[in-house]
Order: C-alpha cells, then structure tokens, then sequence
C-alpha cells in the first residue's frame, strides 16, 4: 500500500544525467538547473565534486545559494574526496560502493569484508567532519542479499537512508515489489532505490519499490542517465498522483519546463512520444479522438495538461475529421467548406515530401487558394 508520507525525491540529473554520454552542462546551466528543481520540491539534489576542478566549485556555487534542497555531493570511499566534499559547503555526502559479489570481485579485488570496513573508515571519517551521510550501494540489485542486508545492518546507525541501485536495470516489477518488501523486512534504516531504465521498466520498478516501503527515490528529469537512462522524475511524481492518488507536495506544473531546459541544456531530444512531457503526450490527430476531446477532455486525456505544465494541441493531418476542421476555422464555416479542406488537409498530409507528417491548412495550400477553390 503506497503511502507517500516521507516519501523524498533524491534528483541526480545534475550528477547520474551528465554521465549521459555527449552531455555536459555549464556551470551556469547547472545552477539555473538546480534551482529550478529545488523550487520544483526535490528534497535532494546530487552532484560529484571530485569529477573535476569546474565541477567543485559548481558544487560550492549551488551549496552557497540557500536552497530548499539538501545538497549532497556523490562520494567515492576516499578521504581526499571527503575532504573536497567538505569544502564545497555541501550537506551531506552520499558515499557509495558496491555491494555485488560480480563488482567486488571483479572490479574491486576486494572480499566483502574488506568492503564492509572501508565503508565503516569512510563514514568514520565524514562522521568526524560533521558530514550528514547517506549511502548507496551499486549493483544492489544483484547483491547476495544476506549480505546486503548485513551490511545495511552494519552501517545504518550512522546514515540518513541507504539507496539501493538497480545498476543495470534487471528488476522487474514484481521482483522490484518483493525485493524492497525483504530488504525493507531485514534491515533498521529507510531505504531509497535508484533505478536505472536498461530495459524500460525504471518507473514501474520504482513505484513497486515504492509500494514495498522504500521511503526515497532517485532519478532524474526526462530520465537522462547512463546508457538507457535513469527513472524519470516526471513520471513517477505523475503515476504517484495521477494514478494512486499520492500527492507529494511539489509543483507539478514545473515539470514540463524544466524537462525541456534538460532537454536543451543537454542535447537530447526528449521522444516526441514520451510519456507527460513529450510534445504528442496532450497532442490529438484522429478525428475520433479530437471529437471526443473536444467534447470531454477526459475522454482521451488522462488528466489536464496544464497540470504538468503542457498544453493541448489539435493536429491537422491524415487522421483527421470534421471536429478538427471546425475547431481550427469556427463552427459556423459551412460543410462543403469543412469537406473540402479536409481533403486538402489529408491530400497534402500524405504526399511524399511531406513525410506523412501532421500539416497546417496554411501549409498544405494557404487559406486564400483554399477559400478561392470553395467558391
């Protein structure tokens, strides 16, 4: 049972986003970013100082500006990184490690003892530089879990939420549901998830770990992220609210902007079919469709655009029907006229140098040529 009371969104567009590959955000980008995303309701915004010289002081700028937003620097186990973390301002540092025998073994060489003591040294020291620490545990997803759960266990008295990383994406929701019903059952601290997007069931994933009482979720805004993306924010503060009736307590109306500086800022074109923020998410072509919306918006949408910050679009093309025609030129324009430039409409929507894209009546002929030809 979803209860979203608590529930805290952990935003890493600025952080698991840029690691997009191509993507980089200016300084100045990322802090118009961050702002935009604290006014939004994120409780946590996620960066990683240690990743250059730039990004410190980035990380120190956004720290500095008195957001609403907990500011917290993503930190690998090493003192040296601490220590830049510290000097950034930031609120808490999030260290993170793996916790999958496939990572510890292959990448680290190390035993998982020797991964619970470094963990335990790193924390003693952010502990001694009165850092707040979160952690999250890589590859968690795959992790043996009574390790997992051990080591949480280990580690949770001196942590704000332990974050476990669906690295690759290999849950399903079901799996996603019992997974945090277990993990949540064996261990004494909150527990968030990140989830990654490998095989497009991030935000189902999400709201499963979700409805098994994990009481954090990180992701970003129009899922941006290492290969296949990240959970989208969007979505799953749309699904919580639209869906289970769940409202968080942050802007709704914010998400549509922000989704398209994202997508600006990053070079990525947003799907033009991509769920609440896609530009076709509140858009209606067939006549069917367009006739039943302008009837009764609720026919073929399922909330108010406006509500997410989108807007409703009637689109002219080859699907069209005489609703469209009408709401785009009056209702008093006569039939034959209505006929006759929905011919035009379909005619010029399916020629080849078009594309078979959706077409202005302007486009297809201009209204002169098409009020001369009715008459």
């Amino acid at each position: 049972m979803l209860d979203t009371i608590g529930i805290k969104i952990c935003d890493t567009t600025l952080r698991d986003g840029e690691q997009m590959p191509g993507v980089v955000f200016s300084p100045k980008q990322k802090i118009e970013l961050a702002q935009k995303i604290s006014g939004f309701g994120a409780d946590i915004i996620e960066l990683m100082p240690c990743i250059s010289k730039s990004e410190a002081q980035v990380t120190k700028a956004i720290a500095n500006l008195g957001l609403k937003a907990e500011i917290t620097a993503s930190t690998m186990l090493k003192k040296q990184h601490i220590d830049l973390a510290v000097s950034c301002n930031v609120d808490s540092v999030t260290l993170f490690a793996p916790v999958s025998d496939l990572h510890l073994e292959a990448k680290l060489k190390i035993t998982r003892e020797e991964n619970t003591r470094n963990a335990l040294e790193a924390i003693d020291y952010a502990k001694s530089h009165g850092l707040k620490i979160n952690f999250a545990g890589e590859d968690s997803t795959r992790a043996d879990m009574g390790y997992l759960s051990e080591f949480i266990n280990t580690i949770s008295p001196y942590i704000e939420y332990f974050l476990v990383c669906d690295t690759v994406g290999c849950h399903t929701p079901e799996r996603s549901y019992l997974f945090f019903k277990n993990i949540c059952a064996k261990t004494s601290c909150t527990i968030g998830l990140h989830g990654h997007n490998d095989f497009g069931m991030a935000t189902a994933n999400t709201i499963s770990g979700l409805a098994a009482g994990a009481g954090v979720f990180s992701g970003t805004f129009t899922g941006i992220g290492e290969r296949s993306g990240n959970v989208s924010i969007e979505e799953v503060c749309s699904a919580l609210k639209f869906l289970y009736n769940m409202d968080l307590g942050i802007n709704y109306s914010e998400m549509t902007e922000i989704c398209r500086l994202v997508e600006a800022y990053s070079g990525i074109s947003v799907q033009p079919h991509k769920p609440i923020v896609g530009t076709n998410s509140f858009s209606h072509e067939s006549g069917i469709h367009v006739n039943g919306v302008l009837k009764n918006p609720n026919t073929y949408e399922p909330f108010d655009p406006k509500l997410v910050g989108q807007e409703r679009r009637i689109i002219l093309g080859k699907h069209s029907g005489k609703s469209s025609i009408k709401y785009e030129f009056g209702s008093d324009v006569s039939e034959g006229m209505v006929a006759f430039i929905l011919d035009i409409v379909k005619s010029a929507s399916e020629k080849s140098e078009n594309e078979g894209r959706s077409i202005s009546v302007q486009e297809a002929l201009g209204l002169d040529k098409i009020k001369r030809g009715a008459e």
